[in-house]
């Protein structure tokens, strides 16, 4: 419904009279009494002028109406009744009318609709207009919900260089992530080997030790594995007699034997289509074997056990527009490199060196060897598949804490993902009842679990 200036503008002219008193009227007491003869006759004003009557209510309108009233009070004095004798009620009905049929009528439907015209957003408002139910002239805002008998207390696992990270946070219901408590913990060789859980009790019981010092006794739990534990590549539909690990080229792409691999099938595009492209994570089974047997143990709920880097790249590719993105994930003895596009072919690499390797006490010329070295890599592989290098690789991994400091930027041509801006959550350590690491830092990884919980619930 369209309501324009020139409609307003006759509108105003031609009864004025009524939208005086109409004005007058909506501010005072209902419980004024009303000539029942003249009831029939005010529900019909009422009625039609029930959009006037929603105006004067507004608070955002009551300096109109209030300006109104002294305009015509100005001009009432300037008025010299003929006969001072006369009684208020014929004084008030002889100016009233004069004040009808004077220029100050003209006067104040003109300063009406120069208010009107000055309130771009009113206009705008009556121009969306479809049913005057819905009618509010007070700009709303819309206002988060709040309400923490229904926070939801998290607890989040991760794994990675022989360490284990324990993480207490509270997710409320604007997806806001507040972390409340960090342990980490060392884990030897005798517990976690170097592609397979040794002792599934022990790893329970240690486990089971941070669940209770953090309170996360009745918790779900996301469980978070590194990515050197994981191969990703992306086969055509077509390309496949069947989408199982039983197919021969699926077989062909698992660095595992057939009898120890397990296999998660992602279908990137509509399944109708025969070309579409089939995205398949490799893990080796007697390792994610071992993590749910342990959870199996632990008996809590169990959101999941997701790769860190696929869910980074997915949300990366939201982000931001390349042709091609390029991710890696920096681990203490090797590096991930994840290479691909939105909704299209990824498939991930492994260099045979992490961030342990270039670490002195000279840490800017640490970084700066160690980002030459990924860089020549990288572009190495970029050749071989025939794709440019983009703006920025984007980098995340625990080893990304090692290497740089809060004072020490990457090298050109890198970016961290934070930088992104892919999640927001509070970390404050110092009003944190259990804040115990063996880390100096563990932001960059912090950063990435916000994250990838903020995808998975």
């Amino acid at each position: 419904m369209k309501i324009d200036k020139l409609f307003l503008h006759k509108y105003f002219k031609k009864n004025l009279d009524k939208i005086a008193n109409l004005l007058k009227s909506s501010l005072v007491s209902p419980k004024k009494k009303v000539n029942p003869k003249k009831v029939k006759s005010l529900s019909k004003t009422k009625k039609k002028f029930s959009l006037i009557n929603k105006i004067s209510k507004s608070e955002k309108y009551q300096n109109i109406i209030e300006k109104f009233s002294q305009f015509k009070k100005d001009e009432l004095k300037k008025q010299k009744p003929k006969n001072k004798n006369s009684s208020k009620k014929q004084t008030r009905a002889s100016l009233i009318s004069n004040f009808s049929k004077s220029k100050i009528k003209y006067k104040f439907t003109n300063y009406y609709l120069s208010i009107i015209a000055k309130k771009e957003s009113f206009i705008k408002t009556f121009n969306k207009l479809k049913l005057f139910k819905n009618f509010n002239l007070k700009p709303s805002k819309k206002e988060k919900v709040s309400n923490k008998k229904f926070d939801q207390k998290i607890g989040v696992i991760f794994y990675g260089d022989h360490n284990l990270i324990f993480i207490s946070l509270i997710l409320n219901l604007n997806n806001n992530i507040k972390i409340e408590g960090i342990t980490e913990i060392p884990i030897p060789g005798n517990v976690i080997g170097d592609s397979v859980i040794e002792d599934t009790n022990e790893l329970a019981n240690i486990v089971l030790d941070s669940i209770n010092l953090l309170e996360l006794n009745t918790s779900p739990l996301l469980v978070v594995l590194s990515s050197s534990f994981f191969n990703i590549h992306t086969f055509q539909a077509s390309d496949l007699k069947q989408i199982s690990q039983t197919d021969s080229k699926i077989q062909s792409k698992s660095p595992y034997l057939p009898v120890n691999t397990l296999v998660d099938f992602l279908r990137m595009s509509d399944p109708k289509i025969s070309n579409s492209l089939i995205r398949t994570i490799y893990s080796k089974k007697e390792f994610i074997n071992g993590w749910t047997n342990t959870l199996e143990i632990i008996d809590l709920p169990i959101i999941g056990i997701v790769p860190a880097s696929p869910n980074i790249f997915d949300s990366i590719t939201e982000k931001v527009i390349e042709e091609t993105t390029v991710l890696i994930d920096i681990e203490s003895a090797s590096t991930t490199v994840l290479i691909g596009s939105k909704l299209a072919e990824l498939a991930s690499h492994k260099l045979p060196f992490g961030s342990s390797l270039y670490l002195s006490n000279d840490l800017e010329n640490s970084s700066i060897e160690y980002f030459d070295r990924a860089m020549n890599s990288i572009k190495l592989i970029l050749k071989d598949k025939d794709k440019k290098l983009p703006s920025n690789i984007f980098v995340m991994g625990s080893g990304l804490d090692k290497l740089i400091r809060r004072d020490l930027s990457l090298p050109n041509g890198f970016k961290s993902i934070s930088e992104l801006k892919l999640t927001e959550f509070s970390y404050t350590p110092k009003s944190m009842k259990i804040h115990e690491l063996i880390s100096n830092s563990i932001d960059s990884k912090l950063y990435s679990l916000s994250t990838i919980l903020s995808l998975c619930v």
